[in-house]
């Protein structure tokens, strides 16, 4: 038996199948996402055609709606990569770094009182010192330099007792743990052109909502405050685009029920 919703109240997930700048091609429908927005806004325009005539001036001769192109606006809460990715416009990469060890490493002090990168991330602090050139004068955390340990960056201070002059060739010993992550190359893509799916339910009588967009081209439409006091959104708008082999830029469905 098929019944009618007395109103709608909807909730669901999002995933998005990107297009792949360099294969050219869709890169797969990835994971589904929690999403706080998922507005799809069709648009027209009114054109009238108004009379002249002394009989009837002003009145509409004829009046027509046409079409344009559809909008889209999705608010994301999650963040993973390939959402950061969209918000900051970038191309994902592998962020990799195998574990090892400094084993007394030559190191030239090129400045004090900045933060000079090791040349590893990831560092671990068990083990790892600073000496002079002649292996004779071990340098103390805290007094001599300061450590950034995920970063893999130290500064030397130009203050401290005994502190190693600028440009002097410093012993480094210890060692850094592997790393297996992402970066986001920001500022890459200006657009993001992306098919997007929406499974969810309306929660006034649990009928299942799907939503297919055949094509999309999306821009953040909003900063990313990495400070905020609150949740910080993701807001990602633009036009929808019928491919080719489509006659409409969308689908929704209702399966099993009516909306």
């Amino acid at each position: 038996m098929t019944t009618t919703a007395r109103a709608i109240l909807a909730g669901g997930l999002v995933s998005f199948n990107i297009w792949d700048t360099v294969a050219l091609a869709y890169a797969g429908k990835g994971d589904p996402l929690d999403a706080d927005k998922f507005e799809i806004k069709p648009n027209s325009e009114e054109k009238t055609s108004e009379s002249r005539s002394h009989k009837d001036y002003g009145q509409a001769r004829a009046s027509v709606v046409l079409p344009k192109p559809t909008e889209i606006t999705i608010e994301l809460s999650a963040a993973s990569v390939q959402v950061l990715a969209m918000q900051f416009q970038g191309i994902v990469q592998s962020l990799t770094q195998s574990s090892g060890a400094f084993a007394a490493q030559d190191f030239t002090l090129t400045a004090l009182d900045v933060w000079l990168p090791l040349g590893k991330r990831n560092i671990a602090e068990a083990g790892f010192e600073f000496t002079n050139a002649g292996d004779t004068v071990t340098y103390v955390l805290g007094t001599h330099y300061d450590m950034n340990w995920l970063r893999g960056e130290v500064r030397f201070k130009s203050t401290a007792a005994g502190a190693p002059a600028a440009a002097a060739v410093l012993k480094l010993t210890g060692m850094y743990g592997a790393v297996d992550g992402k970066k986001i190359l920001g500022g890459r893509v200006t657009q993001v052109r992306t098919q997007v799916f929406f499974d969810g339910q309306n929660m006034v009588d649990s009928s299942p909502l799907e939503v297919d967009v055949w094509e999309a081209v999306l821009g953040s439409s909003n900063g990313f405050d990495f400070l905020g006091s609150d949740f910080t959104p993701i807001t990602l708008s633009g036009k929808l685009v019928t491919p080719p082999g489509k006659t409409e830029p969308y689908e929704v469905r209702t399966p099993g029920a009516a909306i």
